[in-house]
């Protein structure tokens, strides 16, 4: 047999060869497809990858929630009842006819009389400069008069008979002034007062 003919009929047993080879291979790969295809359709591959606890509690309360809602589509819806009129109270009928007393007028509170106001103030005397009596009749420890005559300094009152009393020396004008009473300013209850202070006027 010549040699052209045995490589020949080699090349073409290989060739057949590599044919049956690659129909083999096509033939697994469509098998393998199918079997892919009917085993894994079905499969959840989530269920492999493992949840947290969070993830865990979520999914169940999902299902629990789904679960409610199919319950309640399967519950017919009850007719809410007919809400009956409230008959009235006989005791609150009775208390509504009786007339309502007549409300009784407020006692009148008597009126308090207002004291009359005492001469603080006595004036005298003629020429460039006056002499001024300055009297507090209330309830004191201590009682002095402050005022621009006085320099802005506290002079000191004497009681005599139950009031205080200081005479001074002033030249005439319009003068302010305030008694101190244990301490603390006080406007003179018996005389005019601007702006919180007592007021007097020399002429």
């Amino acid at each position: 047999m010549p040699e052209e003919l045995q490589d020949n009929s080699k090349k073409t047993s290989k060739e057949i060869w590599l044919f049956l080879i690659f129909v083999d291979i096509v033939a697994l790969c469509v098998f393998g497809f199918f079997i892919y295809k009917s085993f894994f359709n079905d499969f959840d591959f989530a269920s492999l990858i493992p949840q947290t606890a969070a993830e865990e509690e979520l999914s169940a309360e999902t299902d629990v929630q789904e679960n409610i809602l199919v319950e309640e589509e399967k519950l017919p819806q009850e007719e809410a009842p007919s809400a009956k009129p409230e008959e009235p109270k006989p005791a609150q009928d009775e208390a509504e006819a009786k007339p309502a007393k007549p409300a009784e007028a407020p006692a009148e509170k008597p009126a308090v009389k207002a004291e009359p106001k005492k001469q603080s103030v006595f004036i005298s005397g003629t020429g460039k400069t006056r002499k001024v009596t300055f009297k507090y009749y209330g309830n004191a420890k201590k009682v002095s008069i402050i005022s621009g005559f006085t320099m802005r300094k506290p002079v000191a009152l004497k009681k005599v008979g139950g009031v205080w009393s200081t005479t001074l020396v002033i030249y005439p004008g319009e003068y302010r002034y305030m008694f101190v009473v244990d301490g603390k300013e006080t406007p003179d209850p018996n005389a005019l007062q601007d702006d919180g202070r007592s007021v007097v006027v020399i002429k």
